[in-house]
Formats: structure tokens, C-alpha cells, sequence
């Protein structure tokens, strides 16, 4: 188990996401892996990077070439995060889906830290990402899309 705060978790997670897909593999040393297999801007690979930035030693399937993260890996998959975070991190909060994701969405307005919608396709599957408090609906919608099976959330004091 590893120690997370959402301040520092949240601060890393954004300033990768805010960077579009083309800065973010410069500055991996990805610039000629675009298009690549595997090779993603996906939330499993920025909560890989904050988790990264955090001091988590992640062992996920793309390695980092270039940075201040070099050697690191991040994993490019939001079902497999979700499982190595639940083995290695702390059991998540299961969140229902039977009565939907807008129910989903009511029970996490409001918290935050790390929200993993699970999806029935395999590691790669699934929908991962920072919960902030206020984007519980946000992530609810995209996550909607991979018609998932479970939530899982984790949070973040």
C-alpha cells in the first residue's frame, strides 16, 4: 500500500492532461511511437503518470523513454490499472450499476479521487480518471460509452 493525497495526485494528473497528445509523447520520448499499438492519451495513461509523479512504482506495459518519469511504466489500460490498484493500493468502494450510472454519478458528487468504470473486454478495456468533486457526471457520460460492469473508486483525502 502507498500513501496518495488528492492535492498531489490531482496537481500531476492535470498537468498531464492538459497537454495535447502530440507534447505529452515528446516529452515520454514517444514523438515516433504515435500510432503505434498501445501507444495511447487515455485516462489509464495519465493516472499512470500522476501515479508515477507520486512516487508509485508502477509496473505497466509502455516504458517511458525521455523525462523526469524516464524508466517509468504506465500501463495503457484502464481495466488492468484498476486491478493492479485494487491488489496493490486498497480494496475500492464497489459502486452498483443497477440502477445506472446517473445513480452512479449521485453517490460520487461531491468526493474525490480516483473512479475506474470496468468493462467486460479485457485488460485494455474500461474507463479510468481523476474524480474532482464536481465531474462525477462527466466521467459517468464517458464511461457510458464502454458500457461498463462495475465501478470502482478510490478515495483520495
Amino acid at each position: 500500500m502507498f500513501n496518495l493525497n488528492y492535492a498531489s495526485f490531482s496537481n500531476a494528473y492535470r498537468r498531464y492532461a492538459e497537454m495535447d497528445k502530440g507534447s505529452l509523447f515528446n516529452i515520454l520520448g514517444w514523438a515516433d511511437k504515435g500510432g503505434s499499438s498501445g501507444y495511447v492519451r487515455n485516462g489509464a495513461v495519465l493516472t499512470s503518470l500522476a501515479l508515477l509523479s507520486n512516487g508509485v512504482p508502477l509496473r505497466g506495459g509502455l516504458r517511458i523513454d525521455a523525462g523526469s518519469l524516464m524508466g517509468g511504466k504506465v500501463f495503457n489500460g484502464a481495466n488492468r490499472l484498476a486491478e493492479w490498484l485494487s491488489m496493490r493500493h486498497e480494496t475500492p468502494e464497489i459502486l452498483s450499476l443497477d440502477k445506472g450510472l446517473a445513480e452512479v454519478a449521485y453517490q460520487l458528487f461531491g468526493r474525490r479521487g480516483i473512479v475506474a468504470f470496468i468493462q467486460g473486454s479485457g485488460p485494455h478495456g474500461g474507463f479510468i480518471g481523476l474524480l474532482d468533486g464536481r465531474n462525477a457526471s462527466a466521467l459517468c457520460c464517458a464511461a457510458e460509452l464502454k458500457h461498463p460492469l462495475e465501478a470502482r473508486f478510490w478515495p483520495l483525502p
